[in-house]
């Protein structure tokens, strides 16, 4: 057994969850399919919340520190950085993506209630995003391209759940469409709102 075993069985296990959820996953079917033994799979997780905790961990964390990797260390040019991450989101979903909803978002609602553990460290994968915004939104400010009067804290929390929210909505109407006008939506609003207009 090798640490390649276990990263086939968190990422086939990782695919499982964000087409159903985490209260549905079979592991025993997971590993027939990735045709490994039982004791393989309890060798590195000796339960379904472990396999689960090291999947919020290992591959949902850094997905979500991914996404706004950009703002990292960046001093100006913050508010078109922002709206090329939501941009982006908006031209990569497909009919699937949105199907599947927003893997974190549907965590938090399953699981939040379910397990301490669980709960915390989804916790801790949206207060790293929330930093990362944050971080980025005061050096905004600092710069002069986002309004002086905006709670960078408060407004990470916000573009966070308004992204969470557009993929909700539009799993829950099943259209692309809907997603894409709510995203191109929320770019308008943090053009008008929330970032100063650029000069020529």
């Amino acid at each position: 057994m090798n640490n390649t075993t276990r990263a086939k069985i968190l990422q086939r296990c990782f695919e499982a969850i964000a087409e159903k959820g985490f209260e549905t996953l079979r592991t025993d079917k997971e590993i027939a399919r990735l045709k490994i033994t039982k004791g393989a799979f309890y060798h590195y997780f000796p339960n379904k919340l472990e396999l689960g905790y090291a999947v919020i961990d290992e591959i949902i964390l850094p997905m979500y520190l991914e996404r706004w990797s950009n703002l990292e260390g960046r001093t100006q040019g913050v508010a078109t950085a922002v709206l090329a991450i939501i941009e982006k989101e908006k031209t990569q979903a497909s009919d699937k993506s949105i199907a599947k909803g927003d893997v974190l978002a549907n965590l938090m609602i399953e699981m939040s209630h379910a397990d301490a553990q669980f709960r915390e460290k989804l916790e801790n994968v949206l207060e790293a995003q929330v930093k990362i915004l944050q971080k980025a939104l005061l050096a905004g400010k600092a710069a002069g391209e986002i309004k002086s009067n905006m709670d960078a804290r408060s407004m990470a929390y916000s573009m966070i759940g308004s992204l969470h929210g557009c993929y909700a909505i539009a799993k829950t109407r099943a259209s692309k469409d809907v997603f894409t006008l709510m995203m191109s939506n929320l770019q308008r609003q943090l053009s008008e709102s929330v970032f100063e207009p650029v000069v020529a």
